[in-house]
């Protein structure tokens, strides 16, 4: 959930942030956080992984290990020099055994969770996939439009080569390595499916691979490929995967259906079903596709599954999701490592800046539903759930199961800061997060590219009706216009705006306090100009605003947008431009 400047109605009263001395507690670091996908013949078990761990502070790590599945196992080892990492000298080797040999053949994966009561920035979890029997499938059926293309993708430990073979003599079929180098531990392999604009119809062929030291990866796929000028249905995921609290309100998940292939595509219905806990599972349909209900209720703890078949008028028929959903016991609240991001590009351990809109993100942060705070001054509690940054309770925007949204202090100092939740008299673990005096971010439309950008008339600058329901609807922008750019993260303004205040809405205003520039097309040869204003958006608090005019040089389409400080470079968005 991102805040758009709409929302920014939200928490808090002014508090004094003092600073903690962040480095008297040890701090987690892994060295890695993946293992795998490691391929195994079925029957076997794997070799025993290892992962560093290390203090980055100060005190001592006191470790434990648990896993989320039977097959595996790991505990901590005796301290020695680290071998895996130049950034600590003395680390612990987490010892993962891999205990396989009874799984079917397939992808899984596991978890191991690494904990220290005392650790900032613990717990931490490894995530463990295997693939018994290898990646490499033995047979594929795809559906594909003239002139269209299509990629199946696997992972192996070994190089393979392969050869194609297509009955028809065509070149529609061909193996690509999507990595170079020297020192692969897994190659990304894809296999690719091309057919001409003129095909139609059922083609085969065989792809045969060779040259793994593993057997299982030497095999002969048999291919199909229809080529269908009717629509083709993709799920927007490939499964959902939800967490839940005993007693919670149900989380509402969207599944999608995309289109990729001709005509257009019609969702007739969904239907669900699950394999254990009962109704806990519902859906209804929209345009789109099928949204998801997930009701804990009255469920004891554990893993529940089931399946959700969406119907539509594509040639590849219904597509069946599967739903895994995890219900836990009421505990307190946990942020995930690196949990605590920037509201904008929800970047995990990026540098955040000080008047930052701040996102933490975690589980059982709040036991309400989604709560938004009131307008500015902004309060410290919504929801049940307060946010301490070094201590101290700091303003929020809104609360959730699993986000609440905060305004990081201005009055902190530079550098390492801890963030901690405190929900229902429950506290949650430390969690770090470097703060600087800028880390500008440009604010996105939800998942697009674009930019929380406004044309003069309230528009957005993206093609006409891109925006279905917006109020104020879309179109493109034109040299000349005059665009309003909302942003995060631009540092201190003159008059400096105490925390969780809003900034003035009538002059005079509150400019940041560095120059800065708007870049039109991006990189070298984009259109640099100065804007008209660089400060905080009237009556918001902690949102800035850049009002700049559309230069005469811009070009057509779709351009990117960048903001230049006097020390930093924003991410980059995009506009419509005609």
């Amino acid at each position: 959930m991102g805040l758009i400047h709409k929302l920014f109605l939200a928490t808090a009263a002014i508090c004094v942030f003092g600073s903690v001395t962040v480095s008297a507690a040890p701090r987690l670091r892994l060295v890695k956080s993946t293992i795998g996908p490691v391929s195994l013949a079925q029957g076997a078990n794997g070799a025993t992984q290892t992962v560093e761990a290390y203090n980055a502070a100060d005190g001592s790590l006191n470790l434990s290990l648990s896993s989320s599945v039977s097959w595996l196992t790991a505990l901590a080892g005796t301290q020695r020099s680290c071998t895996t990492t130049t950034l600590a000298g003395i680390c612990t080797p987490l010892q993962i055994a891999l205990n396989t040999s009874t799984l079917s053949a397939g992808t899984v994966t596991g978890i191991i969770t690494v904990s220290d009561p005392n650790a900032v920035d613990a717990p931490q979890t490894i995530t463990v996939t295997v693939q018994v029997g290898g990646a490499v499938p033995s047979s594929i059926n795809v559906y594909v439009a003239p002139g269209g293309t299509r990629d199946i993708t696997f992972v192996t430990n070994n190089a393979i080569g392969g050869v194609p073979k297509t009955n028809d003599g065509g070149q529609w079929l061909s193996l690509a390595l999507d990595a170079v180098g020297s020192f692969l531990v897994t190659y990304p392999y894809r296999i690719h499916i091309a057919p001409s604009s003129n095909m139609n119809g059922s083609y085969s062929g065989t792809l045969t691979t060779a040259g793994s030291a593993f057997a299982p990866d030497n095999k002969a796929i048999a291919v199909t490929m229809q080529v269908t000028t009717q629509p083709i249905a993709q799920a927007s995921t490939s499964a959902v995967n939800v967490k839940l609290a005993q007693g919670q309100p149900p989380a509402v998940v969207n599944v999608g259906l995309s289109n990729l292939g001709l005509g257009t595509l019609n969702v007739t219905g969904a239907t669900v079903s699950t394999t254990s806990g009962g109704s806990w599972l519902t859906s209804a349909t929209y345009a789109g596709g099928a949204q998801l209900s997930l009701d804990p209720g009255t469920l004891a703890a554990g893993t529940y599954t089931g399946n959700v078949s969406i119907a539509s008028n594509a040639v590849n028929g219904a597509i069946s999701v599967p739903v895994t959903f995890k219900v836990v016991a009421q505990g307190p609240p946990t942020i995930n490592f690196q949990g605590v991001v920037d509201n904008a590009i929800f970047g995990a351990g990026d540098t955040v800046a000080r008047g930052d809109i701040m996102v933490v993100l975690g589980d059982q942060l709040s036991l309400s539903p989604l709560t938004l705070g009131s307008a500015p001054p902004l309060a410290t509690t919504i929801g049940g759930a307060k946010i301490l940054v070094n201590g101290s309770p700091v303003p929020m925007y809104y609360s959730s199961y699993g986000q609440l949204a905060f305004q990081m202090p201005f009055e902190i100092p530079n550098g390492v800061t801890l963030v901690q939740v405190q929900r229902d008299g429950l506290s949650s673990n430390l969690v770090s997060v470097t703060v600087a005096d800028r880390a500008p971010r440009l604010l996105l439309i939800g998942s697009t590219g674009y930019g929380a950008i406004q044309n003069q008339d309230y528009s957005i600058p993206m093609p006409a009706g891109a925006l279905p329901g917006y109020a104020y609807g879309t179109h493109p922008a034109k040299a000349g216009d005059a665009l309003t750019i909302y942003a995060i993260g631009l540092g201190p303004t003159s008059p400096l705006i105490p925390t969780g205040q809003a900034a003035p809405g009538t002059p005079p205003f509150a400019p940041i306090v560095t120059s800065a520039t708007v870049n039109f097309g991006g990189g070298i040869g984009g259109t640099v100009v100065s804007p008209l204003y660089t400060g905080l958006a009237p009556g918001n608090a902690g949102l800035y605003q850049v009002n700049v005019i559309v230069p005469a040089t811009v070009p057509k389409g779709i351009v990117n947008v960048s903001l230049t400080l006097s020390d930093t470079v924003s991410n980059t968005v995009q506009i419509y431009v005609q």
